[in-house]
């Protein structure tokens, strides 16, 4: 009897060192990353299943606390967009449980929630395909990380990843202006080349940030200052992004573009619409470019 006891509870034992074995497995494999997050069609695979990330509060959120904007950097008071668009890139909504919410902290933190698809729109106008429900979080320790982590620390506190997005609005402005609308005395309408150049060349316009002398170069010595040979990648993306946007500028001062009916449907009244001679290959280069420096701030992670 004493040997059976001894023979059921050694199997006991087995099987639940095998069960736990599966669950660490289990949580392994849902756990997320915003590398992963740029793969709508890996994200999917997890919708409705529970997973954890870590990553930083935006300082934006809701009085309320009910939901919270996740990065993976700190020190952002905005969630970051695709250019032109409210939707989120490089974050993540996550909702709290019904009845409670978020204290907000600077801290890097670990969330545990529901992975949910969807079309929503929240109270700020951001748009986002899925979203992290139910979810809680706990404070992680990060005295301890690595060299390269404590670089990117230094790196955002100096608010130069946020200078780069608006970067990018800039240069998707130049790449897609004729795409772009505006409130005129008569209403709303598409912009004409005279329009698109005022926005761009005027001071104090709203794209006249990045045709200002040494706009480029100020982005990269600052991120240089951090580290000369560290984020060599991102200096690259940015001197492909200078380049693009002076070739898109130089096709409007040049007047290469033609007018078109293609976008007349947005006022139901068939007006006209320039176009870019080139609008394929420069929408093509800036989603190539942009999608560079998406893939490179995911791969930065706690």
């Amino acid at each position: 009897m004493r040997k059976f006891l001894i023979i059921v509870l050694c199997l006991a034992f087995v099987l639940t060192t095998f069960s736990a074995c599966g669950n660490d497995e289990k949580t392994i494999s849902n756990t997320l990353s915003f590398s992963k997050a740029n793969s709508v069609e890996d994200m999917k695979k997890l919708d409705g299943q529970t997973v954890n990330i870590i990553g930083y509060m935006s300082t934006l959120s809701p009085i309320s606390g009910n939901f919270m904007y996740l990065m993976n950097l700190p020190y952002q008071s905005c969630p970051f967009c695709v250019p032109n668009t409210k939707e989120l890139s490089n974050t993540m909504a996550i909702y709290a449980k019904d009845g409670d919410s978020f204290k907000f902290t600077d801290r890097a933190i670990k969330v545990v929630g529901t992975l949910e698809f969807g079309d929503y729109t929240d109270e700020y106008g951001y748009e986002y395909s899925y979203r992290i429900k139910d979810a809680t979080y706990t404070e992680v320790d990060t005295s301890e990380m690595s060299e390269k982590l404590k670089l990117w620390q230094q790196l955002a506190s100096t608010n130069v990843v946020s200078d780069v997005y608006n970067m990018y609005e800039y240069v998707n402005f130049l790449c897609s202006w004729p795409t772009y609308t505006a409130e005129f005395d008569a209403g709303k309408d598409y912009l004409y080349p005279d329009d698109a150049l005022n926005f761009i060349e005027k001071d104090g316009a709203q794209f006249n940030y990045g045709f200002v002398d040494g706009y480029f170069e100020k982005m990269i010595n600052t991120i240089k200052q951090v580290n000369a040979t560290e984020f060599n990648d991102l200096i690259l993306n940015i001197q492909k992004a200078e380049a693009l946007s002076k070739k898109a500028y130089t096709a409007l001062k040049n007047g290469e573009y033609t007018t078109t009916t293609e976008y007349a449907d947005a006022f139901k009244d068939g007006r006209q619409q320039y176009i870019m001679n080139d609008k394929e290959n420069f929408e093509k280069e800036m989603e190539t470019i942009y999608s560079e420096f998406s893939a490179w701030l995911a791969e930065w992670e706690l």
